[in-house]
């Protein structure tokens, strides 16, 4: 017969650490408590709590109710319950269950709150123990309970100082908090209980010494956080004091090791490291001053020691002295300040005697640890969605987020208050329409506040939202719509408002159109969708959904067939924008964030890493929504950015500028030396301030391909430009990071990300940002995922530093009539570079060379031209160069169909539009075609040995 574990706190910290191991144990089966309404909100609350530890989410898929044990498929039963109400809360089955099954009760739930009244902390801390205690001497009474196992605190020694016995437990030097107090008096109810018990108390846990895995970073976090935000320079005890810090999996394994030793009964284990391997506050900081400087190129002040704890209460005044008035600062370092002076010394007969010799040096772990710490932002690991996330900030008053929607260049503030209301209200409008989880809802429209409120109103009642781009065509629209099956469509734009009777609906359609546009009458207006509510009437919400159920639906952008829809999870959405917000370096982090959102929000580069990225940031927000992309230039010298990413052809247009300038024009022609160097420092300040980029952290270019010249021009320019990698399927899969940026890559994997090159060259990915599958679309899932790895479509090669490089499209990739393949990804990147030219397209798929189709803004010089090309050409092999190139006044657009919504080709329309005038080209006769038929076009001829012709 299988032992059965009663785990309580199973979704904290360390309850899920313990989990973890237990699962490990052939011989165990877990019954977790979990509060919650109903089974599938207790349900939902552990698969959140677990979604990370993928052990653990393989038992609760088959997961059953705790009477369904006899067709049991896991090993993991949940009892919806609480611990602090009588009989934990549960029926007579439920509870019936547990006393006739379990054989051991592993007690980890607190309440960790330092200071809040005492009776509060009792609920928990000690009636919620005594409630546990009357469960196993019930299970004592029915067949015998093997241990009760409960976790305490060494802090339970209060006052005390000097050698603390294990055994030990009293309160007459009284306690530094109410949770302390609290804790004695659990463990006083356990320890007088007459059960077979074992009682552990560790020190300050820490996260995991492997990974440095925790899910809230208080304690010892806080003096990180603050020392690295450089608001810590006087440190209020001796520098001799002593951290007793332990590891979350040094606790975790010796608890469940511990409870199933038969010799440990009615034994009490301090759980923390012998006293000489504990470092001192001294030593500890030096530490993370030296490791922040190594590894964040972050210099710190060496603190100040004044043991000064019976001051404590005074020490506002101190920090005014050294420039820091803030009385969050003093609570903390009141709270703080009697774990940092660890004057006494834990035994540990008990745990060395079972357990062995501690064999962890914190000096070893510790860098994992503030890896982990500094990649998160030091934001507490919570169980909340993206949307969930965007709610729980907008309530934050010391981090704040202020919105502006630019509209005709006027920035038109909308008050965060504002924003969460309407939010809470569309949720409710949405409810009353009949949407629910799981149903798919429509936005069409342009970058504004109202497009957050809906796409976040839409995620928290676990709908699917399925951005579309306003100004793709209405028969496409038509089409998603109609395939991914959405119940109600909301516009955003004027022009789409006046051709809606062009698409096929039958579903609900709203407007969330600026105020001033006229709306028909046969379509709901966003006041009257809004409607006006008082917010206060609603409940906290939490989206009735898991991880990994679809968030929402981003079509691809049709460059070489129609859109599919990709399906992202809550999950990958949330992972994408932890990291993405701990990309900046930590000072840019930790200040105030300034964001753009230009590109289109139905994007998976704006629509999930912009949109929700900045709410995982631990800073104050200001984010801006730019209703039409030809503002750009003028509104971001206004919002200044601090981080920024674009498409290339941005990036082209600003390095255009710097060739057309004078200063621009003298720093190309100079010759290296002092002069250049001048103008060169001239030139980078006056373009990035002009830009409106001088106060960006990074520079990001990617979701098309970027000519290597153009990265190296900026490079020597001073200007450093990160390009990135990612597709539809997996918005980003590799980038080139601060400190090492590899020009001529896509720079290194994401942290979690395996890339492999398969057999024919085509690159391979894995991670948590990969889609699930197309949706409505098995068929192509099986070509897409293969053995879990996601088939990019595009050829490439890892470098010896694990960079990525990519080579060509496998889709674009041109077969000439000799067999040779060429990809054209390469030679556009080329030509691109020329000055005066804006768009390039390479043909010559099944001919005997290839052509190059040139779109220029601006009249160019031909003889420049020429000599350019020939340049290019110079560098191609045999089969890539270029024998002939029409040149064409720039009309591409996304209206015509010519460019997706990002700014990449759509060149099966392309070719398909231009087909005569291609064959024409291929014509040996051309010329003389060409000057019949088509006069406003410029052709010329490049031949194998650079010769030039033009007609």
């Amino acid at each position: 017969m299988k032992n059965v574990v009663f785990l309580t706190g199973a979704t904290g910290f360390l309850g899920t650490q313990i989990a973890i191991r237990l699962i490990k144990n052939q011989n165990v089966n877990i019954a977790v408590l979990i509060r919650g309404k109903d089974y599938d909100t207790a349900y939902r609350h552990l698969s959140r709590a677990w979604w990370e530890w993928p052990e653990l989410m393989e038992e609760i898929q088959g997961l059953k109710k705790f009477n369904e044990n006899d067709s049991h498929e896991s090993k993991i039963y949940l009892v919806k319950g609480d611990i602090s109400e009588e009989k934990l809360g549960l029926g007579p089955d439920e509870y019936n269950f547990l006393l006739h099954n379990v054989t051991h009760i592993i007690h980890t739930a607190a309440d960790l709150r330092l200071n809040i009244p005492l009776d509060d902390l009792r609920k928990v801390n000690v009636q919620g123990t005594l409630n546990l205690l009357d469960l196993a001497s019930d299970i004592n009474k029915d067949h015998k309970i093997e241990r009760f196992s409960h976790l305490s605190t060494a802090y339970v020694a209060g006052g005390q100082k000097n050698l603390i016995a294990e055994d030990t437990i009293t309160d007459e030097y009284g306690f530094l908090s109410n949770y302390e107090r609290s804790k004695y008096e659990g463990e006083l109810e356990v320890k007088n209980s007459g059960l077979p018990i074992s009682i552990f108390r560790p020190g300050m846990v820490i996260g995991d010494s492997k990974s440095g895995y925790i899910k809230t970073f208080n304690t010892i976090y806080v003096l990180i956080r603050l020392y690295l935000n450089k608001q810590l320079q006087l440190i209020p005890v001796s520098k001799e004091s002593k951290l007793n810090i332990v590891p979350v999996d040094y606790v975790a394994e010796s608890v469940v090791e511990l409870t199933f030793n038969q010799n440990t009964e009615g034994k009490i284990f301090h759980l923390t490291a012998p006293y000489i391997s504990l470092p001192t506050v001294e030593d500890f900081l030096d530490f993370v001053h030296d490791w922040a400087l190594n590894n964040m190129n972050l210099r710190i002040p060496k603190p100040i020691f004044l043991p000064i704890s019976n001051l404590i209460p005074k020490i506002s005044v101190l920090l005014k002295y050294f420039g820091k008035n803030s009385n969050s600062l003093s609570r903390t370092l009141k709270e703080l300040a009697p774990y940092m002076n660890e004057d006494r010394e834990f035994s540990r007969d008990n745990t060395r005697k079972f357990i062995g010799q501690y064999t962890l040096q914190w000096e070893k772990f510790l860098p994992t640890i503030l890896n982990y710490a500094v990649y998160n932002g030091f934001f507490h690991r919570s169980e909340r969605t993206v949307h969930e996330q965007v709610l729980f900030r907008l309530r934050s008053k010391s981090r704040p987020v202020q919105y502006y929607d630019i509209v005709n260049g006027k920035f038109l503030e909308r008050k965060n208050s504002d924003v969460r209301k309407d939010i809470l209200r569309s949720v409710k409008s949405l409810k009353n329409l009949g949407i629910s989880r799981g149903d798919k809802v429509a936005i069409v429209g342009c970058n504004s506040a109202r497009y957050l409120v809906l796409d976040v109103s839409i995620g928290l009642l676990g709908a699917v939202s399925v951005p579309l781009y306003y100004t793709s065509p209405v028969n496409e629209i038509n089409e998603i719509i109609k395939d991914c099956g959405a119940k109600i469509i909301f516009v955003g734009t004027p022009d789409l408002l006046n051709h809606l009777n062009e698409l096929e609906l039958e579903n609900h359609v709203i407007s969330f159109c600026s105020d001033n546009i006229k709306v028909p009458t046969n379509i709901l207006s966003w006041k009257e969708f809004i409607g006006n509510d008082d917010e206060k009437k609603f409940s906290e919400i939490v989206a009735p959904v898991d991880f990994d159920d679809i968030a929402t639906i981003r079509y691809t952008s049709g460059t070489t067939g129609d859109p599919s829809g990709v399906s992202f999870t809550h999950g990958n959405l949330r992972w994408m924008a932890e990291y993405i917000a701990s990309m900046p370096p930590w000072a840019d982090r930790n200040h105030d964030v300034s964001y753009l959102s230009f590109l289109p929000m139905n994007h998976v580069v704006e629509g999930i890493l912009g949109t929700y990225a900045p709410y995982y940031a631990p800073a104050p927000l200001k984010l801006y929504f730019l209703e039409d992309f030809k503002d750009l230039e003028i509104s971001l010298p206004r919002v200044r950015p601090t981080i920024f990413f674009s498409v290339p052809r941005f990036y082209e247009k600003i390095w255009s500028k710097i060739l057309q300038s004078r200063v621009g024009n003298m720093y190309l022609n100079a010759n290296e030396g002092m002069i250049k160097e001048i103008l060169r420092r001239i030139l980078k300040r006056s373009m990035l301030k002009h830009a409106g980029l001088d106060a960006c952290a990074q520079l990001i270019v990617g979701s098309a391909p970027v000519s290597t010249e153009l990265l190296d021009s900026f490079n020597e320019l001073g200007i450093q430009i990160y390009n990135a990698y990612g597709l539809t399927e997996a918005p980003l899969v590799t980038i080139n990071k601060l400190g090492s940026n590899r020009i001529g890559t896509v720079g290194e994997p994401l942290p979690n990300t395996n890339v492999k090159i398969n057999n024919d060259g085509e690159v391979i990915v894995q991670g948590p940002q990969v889609t699930s599958g197309y949706f409505n679309n098995k068929n192509r899932n099986n070509l897409l995922l293969q053995n879990n790895w996601l088939l990019t479509g595009d050829y490439g090669y890892l470098t010896s530093d694990g960079s990525l490089v990519i080579t060509g499209r496998k889709k674009e990739l041109i077969v000439n009539s000799y067999g040779k393949s060429i990809s054209p990804l390469k030679i556009e990147g080329m030509l691109k570079h020329i000055h005066g030219v804006s768009e390039v397209m390479v043909v010559g798929d099944e001919k005997p060379y290839c052509i190059a189709m040139i779109w220029i803004d601006e009249n160019i010089d031909q003889e420049k031209m020429a000599i350019a090309m020939k340049d290019v050409n110079s560098k191609l092999s045999n089969p890539e160069k270029i024998k002939r190139g029409v040149i064409l006044k720039n009309d591409l657009s996304i209206e015509n169909g010519d460019l997706t919504a990002n700014l990449k080709l759509k060149r099966e329309n392309i070719l398909k539009r231009h087909k005569y005038l291609v064959s024409i080209i291929y014509d040996d006769k051309c010329a003389e075609k060409l000057s019949k038929e088509l006069t406003h076009i410029k052709v010329l001829y490049f031949g194998w040995e650079g010769k030039n012709n033009e007609y």
